[in-house]
This record gives C-alpha cells, sequence and structure tokens, in this order.
C-alpha cells in the first residue's frame, strides 16, 4: 500500500480543514535552530494533569536498560494539578529525566513537538503519561530505529482496564499495525518511533487537530514513502478514559478526526477513503438501546454514537459528508 502516488516530491500537500494555506512547520522554532543531536535516544512525554498516573510511567522508564545512550524529556503542557511538581521531583532525582515547559500552546500535538526540538537523541519515541511501557520496551524500539525510520509496537488493554471496558471498546492495535481504511498505515502516538531528522523535517505533528494528529502524520509519511515497522516485542499498558462523558468525548473527537484525514488524503492522491461505512452505526445505535441497561453496554453505545457523532462534526469541518 505504501508508495501509491509515485515521488513524494510530485504530491500536493493537503490544505488544514479550516481552508487555511497549508503550513507544514507547526512548531515555533525553525528545524535549522535545533542543536544536533548527542544522544541515541530520547523519550518524549507530552503531560497534561497527569498527576495521578505518570509516577508509574516514569518508574517504569526509569528502570529500563538499554544499550542506547538516551534521555526522558518530560513536556508539561500546562498542568492545574501537582504533574509539573511530580516531573521535577523525578528530573531532581534521576538526571536522565529532563523536565520541558509546553505550557504556552494547549494540546499533545504541540508539547510533542516541543519535546521533539529540544531532544538530544538523534531518535525519538513518544509515551503517554498515563500509560506503562512494559519491561524491554526501550530496547525494542531503539534497536528497530536503527534498522528503520518509523516503528511502532502494539499496546495491551488488560492491565490498567476493568474487563468490562475491554470488551466494549474491542481490541484494535493489540497485536499488529493498524490501517486507515486499508490505504495506510499508521501508529498511534502512545506508542510511536521515529527519527528525530525526519520528524523536523516534517515540521512534526500537525497542532491544529487536537485528536487524530498521529494518523495525519502517518498520513505525510505514507506520501513520502517512509514505510511503518511493527516491533511486537515494544508493547505498552494502555489506559481507556472510564468515565461515560470521557468515553463519548473522546470518542466524538476521533469521530470527528476521520473525515480530517480522509480528506487530506483525497486531496493529496486522489484516493477516496469510504463515505458511508459508518451508516449503518445508526440504526445500531437505535437497534441496541437496550444495552444502556449495563456498565458495559452503557461503554459500547457510548462509543459507538460518539464516533457517529463526531463524524457529522469532521465532515461539516471539510465540507463533504463522511457517516
Amino acid at each position: 500500500m505504501l508508495g501509491l502516488m509515485g515521488t513524494p516530491a510530485a504530491r500536493p500537500s493537503p490544505p488544514p480543514p479550516s481552508g487555511r494555506a497549508n503550513d507544514p512547520s507547526v512548531g515555533s522554532e525553525p528545524a535549522a535552530s535545533v542543536d544536533p543531536p548527542d544522544l541515541d535516544l530520547s523519550v518524549v512525554i507530552p503531560a497534561f494533569n497527569a498527576a495521578a498516573t505518570i509516577d508509574a510511567q516514569l518508574a517504569a522508564l526509569t528502570t529500563a536498560t538499554t544499550t542506547a545512550t538516551w534521555e526522558i524529556v518530560v513536556v508539561d503542557n500546562g498542568s492545574h494539578d501537582d504533574t509539573l511538581a511530580i516531573i521535577e521531583r523525578w528530573a531532581q532525582q534521576c538526571p536522565r529525566v529532563r523536565s520541558v515547559d509546553g505550557s504556552d500552546t494547549p494540546g499533545a500535538a504541540h508539547a510533542r513537538n516541543v519535546g521533539g526540538r529540544v531532544a538530544r537523541g538523534r531518535n525519538l519515541v513518544f509515551c503517554d503519561a498515563d500509560d506503562i511501557v512494559v519491561t524491554g520496551w526501550l530496547d525494542a524500539m531503539s534497536g528497530a530505529l536503527d534498522n528503520h525510520e518509523f516503528v511502532c509496537g502494539p499496546v495491551e488493554l488488560t492491565r490498567l482496564n476493568p474487563p468490562w471496558l475491554v470488551a466494549a471498546k474491542g481490541t484494535t492495535g493489540t497485536n499488529g499495525v493498524v490501517w486507515f481504511d486499508d490505504l495506510f498505515p499508521f501508529a498511534s502516538s502512545c506508542n510511536l518511533g521515529i527519527r528525530r531528522a525526519r520528524f523536523l523535517a516534517l515540521g512534526g505533528f500537525d497542532e491544529r487537530l487536537t485528536v487524530a494528529e498521529d494518523v495525519e502524520l502517518a498520513l505525510r509519511l505514507h506520501l513520502a514513502d517512509v514505510p511503518l515497522e511493527y516491533v511486537p516485542a515494544a508493547a505498552i499498558h494502555y489506559r481507556y478514559r472510564q468515565t461515560r462523558a470521557e468515553l463519548f468525548h473522546r470518542a466524538r473527537a476521533y469521530g470527528a478526526g476521520r473525515p480530517v484525514i480522509a480528506e487530506r488524503l483525497r486531496i493529496a492522491t486522489g484516493t477516496q477513503a469510504a463515505r458511508f461505512q459508518g451508516a449503518r452505526n445508526w440504526a445500531w445505535l437505535v437497534r441496541h438501546l437496550g444495552l444502556l441497561r449495563t456498565h458495559a453496554g452503557q461503554a459500547q453505545w457510548l462509543w459507538t454514537a460518539g464516533l457517529r457523532v463526531g463524524a457529522l462534526q469532521g465532515s461539516w469541518m471539510v465540507r463533504r459528508l463522511y457517516l
């Protein structure tokens, strides 16, 4: 599926959903201003109000072993709980940990871009403050990036989530690369590795996107003929949102992101992603109102409803219907 439309230079850059002129640089600093890397690897973690979870992630990372030279760059994105104090405490205790301020602009994409610019590693690996990497994750990602520009690993769902939530959400991404409509593969930003030079050349994550910025980055890598390598040993324990409001909000955001990515793909390549594949889900929601009687059923119903409502919102943004 990679390299569908010829050489990268022949492809136009897709415009943002708002219709503004496309700006490939999404950060506040040009790549040329960044010092050359002097480490093998930088782990970049965006953090916003993560006081309840970030200790576990940093504990897992700081006890990891690898032959690579490496660091952990934790970017606080304007937390108003104790996240920053926790990060700074870890930085004082462990020289490998760096606390970086990314509070000037909200959004995980911005925090990741800040971390990528100040990182000292020639390779970048991204994970999240509310997940936990497995033993061997760091070494597996580092080894993979020695041979590949763009890598990802599986997500493990049972350790940090109740069984009813795992059953409701499904197991996408747990045992292989995930594809966008079978058109291009993408890596989740919770478990993504990339060569820093390539990341900076592409302008990092698109900060105009609040979700699906990882899918959009993967699209640009696909258009540049950069393949995605799946690394089975590089797993993370993933934490779902667990309240009903969080589930619906997250699903709605994901649903709104899909039309944006589909339109960027169509404009760049002429390839049309499926537009009406979710239409049958509207009927499913009516037929399965009874699911709202149970905790697991509520999660499944609200997730599906959120995706469909989000798809309509995203369709309005791009002025093209995706159900």
